[in-house]
């Protein structure tokens, strides 16, 4: 999932501003990585390219399985328990 958003936002952005396709797979892992560098270039970008890096930023920080789980229908069976035992304080 996170090569897929890498390599599609880098590609897109490249595409939409113009630049080296290599700065902007930097700024993009640099996005979903939470790493916070730079290379100058995201100053200059449009409104629609930091979107995507703030998306990228978000998608990286609450991570894939959570991403997944919170997408997928719960089963509705609670395979949880209380504890049967008694617990003796003190």
């Amino acid at each position: 999932m996170y090569l897929v958003l890498f390599f599609a936002s880098g590609a897109f952005i490249s595409r939409l501003e113009h630049l080296p396709i290599l700065t902007c797979l930097f700024e993009t892992s640099s996005a979903i990585g939470t790493v916070g560098l730079t290379l100058g270039v995201t100053t200059k970008l449009s409104l629609i390219s930091k979107v995507i890096l703030m998306l990228l930023m978000f998608f990286g920080r609450v991570g894939g399985l959570t991403l997944i789980y919170a997408a997928l229908p719960s089963s509705g069976s609670n395979k949880s328990r209380q504890p049967l035992e008694d617990i003796s304080i003190g």
